[in-house]
């Protein structure tokens, strides 16, 4: 995964740079994950924590898909959300916050996998912008509670290239902060985040 970070300019008159740097994601993993590991799991409603709209309808089949992909069998959020709506539990914060060994009764699923959704937005900076998207993941055993496996990352994306002095740089922020779409950064971000955790008893050889 590559971070794009910001760097002020020298003199007013200079353009923005961008310094891309790799960044090396570290989960905590269970050191018992192998005895533990799930094949069943039940992705939560994504839980948001911004004032974005519209979240967990772009979230929830992105993160359901990279975990399937990884060898887990996973339960649609279509049914998913179909029993939780039919139960009641429409809000994704207060299904987040049952007890998992619940999520073992109701579905008979190994584990569950809460997803917080920590950011997402534009940042203006004094001549550029950045589009993040920020989610915070856990997965947890239904059978006791323990967590498995967990990790919070942040993707950040800015425009680069030729901005034509201050008053060019000014356009081409507010226009990439407006033209942006969240859906691949919010991909991009999932996907590097679900290959940290350990593949599932159904992960192609």
């Amino acid at each position: 995964m590559k971070k794009t970070y910001l760097i002020k300019p020298l003199f007013i008159s200079s353009l923005m740079f961008l310094v891309f740097t790799g960044c090396v994601l570290k989960p905590k993993i269970n050191p018992n994950y192998k005895e533990l590991r799930p094949s069943y799991v039940l992705v939560l409603p994504p839980e948001n924590l911004t004032s974005g709209t519209e979240i967990e309808e772009t979230v929830y089949p992105i993160i359901y898909e990279k975990l399937s992909r990884r060898g887990y069998y996973c339960l649609s959020p279509e049914v998913a959300r179909a029993i939780f709506n039919s139960n009641k539990l429409e809000d994704a914060g207060r299904i987040n916050s049952i007890n998992p060994q619940k999520f073992k009764e109701l579905f008979g699923v190994d584990a569950i996998l809460k997803v917080r959704v920590t950011e997402w937005e534009s940042k203006y900076y004094v001549i550029g912008s950045s589009v993040n998207v920020g989610f915070e993941m856990e997965l947890i055993n239904t059978a006791d509670g323990a967590s498995l496996w967990s990790l919070k990352n942040l993707l950040s994306k800015a425009p680069s290239g030729n901005s034509n002095g201050i008053l060019g740089a000014l356009v081409q922020a507010a226009v990439h902060a407006a033209m942006t779409p969240y859906e691949p950064i919010a991909e991009e971000n999932a996907m590097n985040m679900v290959k940290t955790v350990p593949k599932g008893p159904y992960a192609k050889k």
